[in-house]
C-alpha cells in the first residue's frame, strides 16, 4: 500500500473509503494546511481514541521524523465506576458498544493489521499503549508533544487527558478535539479551559479561525460546535 500512495490527499481518501478512519475529508486538511507550523514545533504526536487508527496512520505519513503514541483501551468504553470524573449527563458506558460506521471497540490486534497495511508494520516510531487513559497517562513516558489529538467521546477520559498531557504540549503545539461537537467532551474542555485561565476560544477545523465559546452555539451538533475544533498552545 505505501508505494501506491502518490499523494497525502489520496492517502486520506483511501482512509475513508476502507473504513479506517471516521474522519471526513475536510479534516484531514487540517494538519496538512498547518504542516509548516507543526513541524517546527519539537515533540510527538498523541492520539487519545484510535479506533481502527486512520487518523494516527495519517499523521505517521505526513510527520515522518515524529513518534506517534496511539492510546486507546482497544475494548470500548470505560465503566463509569472506575472513571476519574463524574458527569450526570455521561451516555458513553460500555452498553454504547455501536455507532453508525460500526464497533467502537476495535481490539489492538486489528488496529496494527492496519498499520501494517498502510506500510507501517514493526516501525519503530510508533506506540502502542493500551488501557484506559485514568490509568496509562499518569505513567506516560512522553516528555514532549507536538499534536495531542483527543478523541475519546466521554467527559472523564477528556479531563484524565488534558490534565496528564496539557502541559507537556509545546509552545505552538496543536490540541484537537474531536468531540467538540459532543455535549459532554465540550464540558469537559470548557471545565479545563476555566480551571486553567485559558482563554474561551477554540479554532474552527475549516477556516482556521478562532471563535468564542462563550457566544453560543455556531453550528447544528450536540453541542453547538464543530468537530475536530482546535487550539494552539501558547
Amino acid at each position: 500500500m505505501e508505494n501506491m500512495i502518490t499523494s497525502y490527499e489520496e492517502l486520506a481518501d483511501d482512509l475513508i473509503k476502507s473504513g479506517v478512519t471516521m474522519l471526513w475529508r475536510e479534516l484531514f486538511d487540517i494538519p496538512m494546511r498547518n504542516f509548516s507550523k507543526i513541524s517546527g514545533v519539537e515533540g510527538d504526536i498523541v492520539e487519545c481514541g484510535v479506533w481502527r487508527g486512520g487518523c494516527s496512520i495519517f499523521l505517521s505519513h505526513l510527520f515522518t521524523d515524529k513518534n506517534v503514541w496511539c492510546y486507546d483501551s482497544y475494548e470500548g468504553f470505560q465503566p463509569l465506576d472506575q472513571t476519574t470524573y463524574e458527569y450526570e449527563g455521561e451516555r458513553h458506558t460500555p452498553s454504547f458498544t455501536h455507532g453508525t460506521k460500526g464497533p467502537l471497540a476495535i481490539s489492538l490486534e486489528e488496529v496494527k493489521h492496519h498499520f501494517k497495511t498502510y506500510g507501517l508494520g514493526d516501525n519503530p516510531r510508533i506506540k502502542f499503549i493500551k488501557g484506559f487513559v485514568n490509568e496509562t497517562l499518569p505513567k506516560s513516558p512522553i516528555e514532549k508533544i507536538s499534536i495531542l489529538r483527543l478523541d475519546v467521546d466521554s467527559y472523564s477520559a477528556t479531563l484524565d487527558i488534558l490534565d496528564n498531557l496539557y502541559d507537556k504540549v509545546q509552545s505552538g503545539g496543536f490540541i484537537i478535539f474531536d468531540d467538540a461537537n459532543l455535549k459532554e467532551s465540550f464540558m469537559a474542555i470548557k471545565k479545563f479551559m476555566i480551571k486553567r485561565e485559558l482563554p474561551l476560544e477554540l479554532y474552527h477545523p475549516n477556516t482556521d479561525k478562532i471563535y468564542s465559546l462563550t457566544d453560543g452555539a455556531i453550528i447544528n451538533s450536540d453541542s453547538g460546535f464543530p468537530s475536530n475544533s482546535y487550539i494552539i498552545k501558547k
